[in-house]
């Protein structure tokens, strides 16, 4: 029998995103009624400023040029020393489907457009773009894990890197880890890590048994990402990568699952790193590792 990893997926699950330095104020109630939300969904606005914890590493974040290229300097600063910021969390069971993703959506736009203010995604800690509206899927398989996860990338200054996954959390997963990267890795390990986490979420949705209390969601330990996971990662004339296969770890007191390679790997950990970057950036036909 395939060794699983049992994850234990929460019993609700939440997003928060703000609207930062209204221009205007809020002048009417956009909270939507209960009985206007879909079922086990709630949705809080609340008023917050610069020094709440929530935004200590979004600021940060977006102070840095090269972990936010293109951002206006000035959006870090309005929102430390800035009153006023519109924080919206909604919470919802898991599994299918995740409506706390769509009514948070839905309010950050009517209030952005109501006061002028800058969206913002605090668990990813990127500007949200204008108008935000992701797609509403009809099933797990159709859902855009890049509207709602990213890939931060990070670097020692000694040549190695690490990428982490921002927003699994909103589904109940860890987050990912792959560690110990070279700058040509790059490319093709954000392929294999936004394709694992798309992997990831559409099991999690599609598990009934999750929904509504959570429960444990078992994994293999050993799994496939297979190059059409990628393909909303990928421009659309290109072709798509190859197969990889990974070993998942679960470090609980970290809140995370690392990415190892395969028990049947015998080549060593840098062969292997090396390996599924070629194949992760590279047309399917160039095989799988």
């Amino acid at each position: 029998m395939a060794e699983l990893i049992l994850l234990s997926i929460p019993s609700r699950v939440s997003i928060t995103c703000v609207v930062a330095a209204p221009e205007r104020p809020l002048t009417e109630a956009v909270v939507p009624r209960p009985r206007d939300l879909p079922d086990g969904v709630d949705c809080r606005v609340e008023e917050i400023d610069g020094r709440d914890p929530s935004l200590a590493p979004v600021i940060s974040r977006l102070s840095c040029p090269h972990c936010s290229p293109g951002v206006d300097p000035l959006v870090p600063v309005l929102l430390e020393r800035t009153r006023g910021h519109l924080s919206v969390t909604c919470t919802a069971p898991p599994g299918w489907a995740p409506d706390h993703l769509w009514v948070c959506a839905e309010a950050i736009e009517l209030i952005r457009g109501l006061t002028g203010g800058i969206a913002i995604d605090v668990e990813r800690s990127i500007l949200l773009p204008e108008p935000w509206r992701p797609d509403h899927p009809r099933g797990p398989t159709d859902l855009r894990v890049e509207d709602w996860v990213s890939v931060t990338i990070s670097g020692d200054g000694e040549g190695r890197y690490l990428m982490c996954t921002a927003g699994l959390s909103r589904f109940g997963l860890p987050e990912l880890r792959a560690g110990d990267l070279r700058e040509h890795h790059v490319p093709g390990w954000f392929h294999l890590v936004i394709g694992l986490a798309g992997v990831l979420v559409r099991r999690v949705l599609a598990d009934e048994r999750l929904r509504p209390r959570g429960g444990a969601h078992a994994v293999p330990a050993e799994i496939p990402v297979p190059g059409p996971e990628v393909s909303a990662a990928v421009p659309a004339d290109a072709a798509l990568p190859g197969a990889a296969w990974v070993r998942l770890r679960h470090d609980a007191w970290a809140g995370c699952l690392s990415l190892l390679p395969p028990a049947a790997c015998v080549a060593g950990e840098a062969d292997w790193r090396d390996r599924v970057a070629q194949v992760m950036s590279e047309p399917g036909e160039h095989g799988g590792v």
